[in-house]
């Protein structure tokens, strides 16, 4: 590929950096939805030298980084002098290495002062676009003569996301959040503010960093998906032919609302359900209202091996439960045995036919006698929550109302309210939803209609649901949040019916026919809006409405920048639902098309034929569609260098990520580790990186495609 384009890696600060005390948003995000926090994450800010020699090491030519806004400017105004002199010499260190810089100035986060800046207006403030800026002059100011590219934005297209949710959505993907009940209208008049808003924050920003340094090379990465080009042209065409704003909201409703809402056997099942990444594909959850730990129960007698990964022994489950289903995952040396519940398998083990049950401690706690004892698994918590189909967000909403008032009166229950958001900091708990909930869908109106609340109960486990003589008159926690529900929606706790459900028809209850029609539904809200193109670049093409894109910010980019992870050659309706997974975080189940890149690259290269393009984001969690790490990042180099033959100008591509990191309060797993050095976050004192079958082929890639280039 020549001298021209260069290898690179890639850190953020909120991702890498060590928590200091002083929060960004995502700091606050994380801690008030329950999210894990960065903690130390790879302490970049101490080990900074470490990674970019290895960064060299593999032959790397270009570094990028990105600078904590809210350690820079702790306060409106006030410029931390000691935090730039840090950076100072962070840059000085990748420039030492023979690598060029490559800065983000707001990785999607910023300091809690400009999240409630213009009465909490955060980036829909009018006055933000000068505020970035600010920041941006200052910058140029005191860093701009060791920065070789600019990025204002990393990702902006996805910014939107903080504002608007799809009907599927159980909770906004990302900050700041909206406050309760706002209707699709509402959260598309914010999207309408904030889109021409970015380009403004984008061009003011450049404007400032240029008038310092004339050379500064400035751009963005939006993300971009690889689709069908017949598709991508169609949903391209939606968005450069709106006229109006109304146009818009009318794509807001149809992401936003589903047509067609389901109707199960049952409106909401509470039955002992634990909140999965895998269900909550499936099924829309409300906030948790306990917790379980899993636990083996066993003789106390018969001692157990310290490693139970190894242990060969009989283990009882119950059958259609999860942990019957994740059993071989911490037992894969174990024998297993199936019974209908846990008091059989209690019988079982009582006769020495099995040596432990493997459940919930909830579920086990009760059959503690006899010589029997409990042992809890170094396994994260299991969150049990209400499940209902999607959309019925007038319900999501009823529920998780009822489930706040009883929080409040119990504070044994886990205090955990992971729908919340920004907009939720500083309200006082007993003003944080109204009495009389909206009406955002028929949810509510068609339960009200029937004259009663059908819910799913799973029988049996003592104080969360028991059957009584009475067939209707259950008892525990979860028949009161059931009565609970019903008394918000008629004023009748009693207009309840229960129905008793098992295994995974606890789920399928929840839903009707229309179930096998939801990818179909989901892909045409996503593709079928303006929020499914890749509208910062065709704004900055000039191809956008005035409205959206305003005429100064048309063509303000030194070069082309964009992210591209995961895309599908075709339409089928499953394959545009496991695109959309990524934008849930669930990145191991993403669909992954190299073939899409060179065409994404020589089309971006037509529409901006003056612009040297950097791909600054492409790669992969340890493995995904059946691609490793190495795999991938073969593949789509392969692509670029095939881009560069056909005269594609790269000036760069940038592999995310150089370590492991902290990815967005995601739990630290093979679904969220990106890095070509390992890191075990959670478990290694040290933060040791260590080298991986990637880094060592990212490292052959770089020597076999490069030539020796200079700082």
């Amino acid at each position: 590929m020549g001298d021209s384009i260069r290898f690179g890696v890639a850190t953020a600060d909120h991702q890498c950096e060590a928590y200091d005390g002083r929060d960004d948003v995502r700091d606050a995000w994380e801690r008030v939805r329950g999210l894990v926090p960065r903690g130390r994450a790879t302490d970049f800010w101490n080990r900074y030298p470490e990674d970019v020699e290895l960064a060299r090491s593999l032959g790397c030519t270009i570094f990028r980084l990105s600078l904590s806004w809210a350690r820079l400017e702790p306060e409106p105004g006030r410029w931390d002098d000691d935090a730039f002199t840090h950076y100072r010499e962070v840059l000085q260190a990748i420039r030492g290495a023979g690598m060029q810089t490559v800065v983000t100035l707001v990785h999607n986060t910023w300091p809690l002062h400009v999240q409630s800046a213009g009465n909490g207006a955060s980036l829909l403030d009018p006055a933000y676009p000068q505020r970035m800026a600010a920041f941006a002059a200052i910058v140029a100011d005191r860093l701009g003569d060791l920065i070789d590219y600019y990025v204002t934005l990393n990702e902006p297209n996805q910014l939107v996301y903080g504002w608007i949710r799809g009907f599927w959505m159980r909770s906004y993907a990302m900050p700041p959040g909206q406050p309760p009940y706002m209707t699709s209208d509402r959260q598309m008049d914010d999207v309408l503010a904030l889109i021409p808003n970015l380009f403004r924050a984008h061009a003011q920003s450049r404007e400032a960093i240029r008038k310092r340094r004339p050379d500064a090379r400035v751009g963005a990465n939006p993300l971009v998906l690889g689709l069908p080009r017949w598709l991508q042209r169609i949903v391209d065409r939606q968005a450069t032919h709106v006229t109006s704003p109304e146009q818009i909201r009318r794509h807001a409703a149809r992401l936003s609302q589903t047509w067609l809402l389901e109707g199960g056997r049952v409106d909401c099942s509470i039955a002992q359900l634990t909140m999965t990444p895998e269900r909550e594909a499936t099924t829309m959850f409300s906030e948790p209202y306990f917790t379980a730990h899993l636990c083996l129960l066993r003789n106390a007698a018969k001692p157990m091996p310290e490693n139970h990964t190894a242990w060969d022994g009989r283990i009882g489950v119950v059958s259609d439960m999860l942990p019957a289903r994740i059993a071989s995952a911490f037992f894969p040396d174990a024998r297993l045995q199936f019974f209908a519940d846990a008091t059989h398998a209690a019988q079982a083990l009582r006769a020495g036919d099995i040596d432990a049950i493997f459940d919930d401690d909830v579920v086990l706690q009760p059959l503690v006698r006899d010589g029997f004892t409990l042992e809890r698994l170094p396994a994260p918590e299991q969150h049990f929550a209400v499940a209902m189909p999607f959309g019925a967000r007038t319900l999501l909403n009823v529920v998780d109302h009822v489930l706040r008032e009883l929080k409040r009166e119990r504070p044994d229950l886990p205090q955990v309210a992971n729908r919340r958001t920004l907009a939720d900091i500083g309200r006082a708990e007993e003003n944080d939803v109204p009495d009389d909930v909206p009406h955002m869908d028929r949810s509510v109106i068609r339960i009200r209609k029937r004259g009663k609340l059908r819910v799913g109960v799973h029988p049996g486990v003592a104080t969360l649901c028991e059957a009584t003589n009475d067939a209707q008159r259950y008892t525990g926690l979860e028949a009161e949040i059931a009565r609970r529900i019903a008394q918000r929606i008629f004023g009748d706790s009693s207009r309840v019916e229960f129905v008793p459900l098992h295994g995974d028809k606890r789920f399928q209850a929840t839903r009707s026919w229309l179930q096998a029609l939801f990818a179909l539904r989901k892909s045409i809200a996503i593709f079928g809006t303006l929020l499914g193109t890749n509208w910062w670049n065709l704004g900055m093409a000039g191809k956008l409405p005035a409205f959206l894109c305003p005429p100064e910010c048309v063509g303000t980019l030194d070069y082309v920048g964009l992210d591209y992870y995961w895309g599908v050659p075709s339409f089928w309706p499953d394959e545009l639902h496991r695109l959309s997974a990524a934008s849930q975080f669930k990145y191991s189940s993403a669909p992954v098309w190299p073939s899409a890149l060179e065409m994404i690259l020589r089309e971006q290269s037509q529409e901006f034929p003056d612009k040297p393009i950097i791909v600054i984001e492409n790669g992969c969690v340890t493995e995904a569609d059946g691609f490793t790490r190495a795999a991938y990042l073969e593949a789509h180099v392969r692509e670029v260098r095939r881009a560069a033959e056909h005269g594609v100008p790269i000036a760069a591509y940038l592999c995310w990520s150089i370590t492991s990191n902290r990815e967005w309060g995601l739990a630290f797993d093979d679904n969220s580790d990106f890095g070509l050095f390992h890191i075990d976050l959670d478990t290694d004192p040290a933060l040791a990186r260590k080298p991986t079958e990637a880094s060592a082929h990212y490292a052959r890639l770089i020597a076999s495609n490069t030539t020796s280039t200079g700082p």
